[in-house]
C-alpha cells in the first residue's frame, strides 16, 4: 500500500510511536534491585585484606561482607593510620575510603586504601566505621 499523503505518514507515525512506548512501558523491571532496610546499631562485618607496596605508596585492599542476612549498612567506610616506632602519628600518611553504594545483605565489596610511605612506618591501625553505630570485625578466610 502507497501512502500518498502526508496525513498517512504522520498516522503511521504515531501509531509506531504509541507501539514502541506501549512496549517499553511493559517491559520487566529487572534491572531494579530490591534495598534492604538498613541496620542500625552494632554489626558484624567479615574481611579480607591485601597489603602491598606499590613503588612510593602502599596500597591496601579489602574486600568486605556484611554478615548481616537481613539489613543493608549504609556509609561502610575504613579509615588507615601509621604510626612510628615510638607510637606517634606519621603526618601525610594513612587514608579514608567509603562506599558510595549501600553494602547488601551478605554482599561483598572491595575498598582500596592507599597511603605514602616514609622512613621509620609500623604497622597500619584501621578503623571500621558506619553511619548507625559500631562495627565488630572478624577476619575470614574465604568470602563464601
Amino acid at each position: 500500500m502507497r501512502v500518498r499523503s502526508g496525513i498517512g505518514i504522520a498516522l503511521a507515525a504515531a501509531l509506531l510511536v504509541s507501539l514502541g512506548a506501549s512496549a517499553h512501558a511493559q517491559a520487566p523491571a529487572s534491572g531494579l534491585k530490591k534495598l534492604a532496610p538498613p541496620l542500625k546499631g552494632p554489626i558484624e562485618v567479615g574481611y579480607m585484606v591485601n597489603a602491598k607496596r606499590e613503588g612510593d605508596k602502599i596500597v591496601t585492599v579489602f574486600e568486605v561482607k556484611n554478615l548481616s542476612a537481613t539489613g543493608s549498612i549504609i556509609g561502610l567506610q575504613i579509615e588507615q593510620y601509621f604510626y612510628d616506632k615510638a607510637g606517634n602519628p606519621i603526618p601525610g600518611t594513612g587514608d579514608r575510603q567509603r562506599l558510595r553504594q549501600p553494602l547488601q545483605p551478605l554482599e561483598v565489596a572491595t575498598i582500596t586504601l592507599t597511603s605514602n610511605t616514609v622512613p621509620n612506618m609500623q604497622q597500619p591501625t584501621h578503623k571500621f566505621s558506619y553511619r548507625d553505630g559500631t562495627i565488630k570485625v572478624k577476619p575470614l578466610k574465604t568470602m563464601k
